[in-house]
């Protein structure tokens, strides 16, 4: 009798404590049901986005292994580029350029001639003041973030800019990683987060948005797709007859 009555009490004392969770996380402050807003349903904008690129250093590209580096190279000098074609800015930050890691690959410094590179030490890049004070200057809430290497520069500044409210996205083409395992890591870490991951055409179409947009031959001639200019030159060839 004693444990049925126990047990009674301790149902009812559950019950409670739901009840009170469901009108605890009703009565939710406003920045914490948009912290739980799903990412991936909102569209990438080119008047929201600000592209951060992270370590992108001779060094580090010395170890990627999970792609071709001179992919690897045409991927991000192709976001950098349709980034600037769209308006979007750009920051582009290094860990101690002038110590192991080396500095910038020199593509990448051609394709932003008027970018400074931010040197740092912290390892995540969202914790270094000047980093941060770019970004939070161009007013902008959804962040591009590419980085070597994926697990770390991409994905430890993405999930430190997402716990402060911002939308924040890698992407996955335009970062290296040094091993398979480490990029299984960067990615599940992601997910768990809700980060989303996209490559570095989807995040430039997507902000084109139009085909008939003045800005999308130079967007397209900036991503430098294969397929694309191989389909661009079909085209040109039959209507040129």
């Amino acid at each position: 009798m004693k444990r049925s009555k126990f047990i009674q009490a301790g149902a009812i004392a559950a019950l409670a404590f739901s009840l009170f969770a469901v009108n605890a996380g009703a009565a939710a402050p406003a920045d914490v049901r948009v912290q739980g807003s799903n990412a991936y349903l909102a569209p990438q904008s080119r008047d929201d986005t600000v592209l951060l690129l992270v370590d992108h250093q001779v060094g580090l590209f010395t170890g990627v292994r999970d792609m071709p580096v001179a992919e690897l190279k045409h991927n991000v000098v192709a976001l950098a580029k349709a980034a600037q074609a769209l308006g979007v800015p750009v920051i582009m930050t290094a860990t101690m350029p002038d110590g192991m890691w080396g500095p910038t690959i020199p593509e990448l410094r051609a394709a932003l001639p008027g970018v400074p590179v931010i040197s740092r030490n912290v390892v995540n890049a969202w914790q270094d003041p000047q980093v941060q004070a770019a970004i939070r200057k161009t007013g902008r809430k959804q962040i591009l973030i590419a980085g070597v290497s994926l697990e770390v520069c991409a994905t430890f500044p993405a999930l430190s800019a997402k716990a402060a409210g911002y939308d924040a996205r890698v992407v996955l083409d335009a970062s290296g990683t040094f091993n398979d395992a480490k990029r299984t890591v960067g990615l599940q870490r992601l997910a768990g987060a809700g980060v989303p991951v996209t490559d570095y055409a989807t995040a430039a179409v997507e902000m084109l948005r139009d085909n008939t947009d003045p800005k999308a031959q130079d967007v397209y001639a900036a991503l430098d797709m294969p397929f694309a200019n191989l389909v661009w030159q079909l085209h040109s060839a039959f209507s040129n007859k």
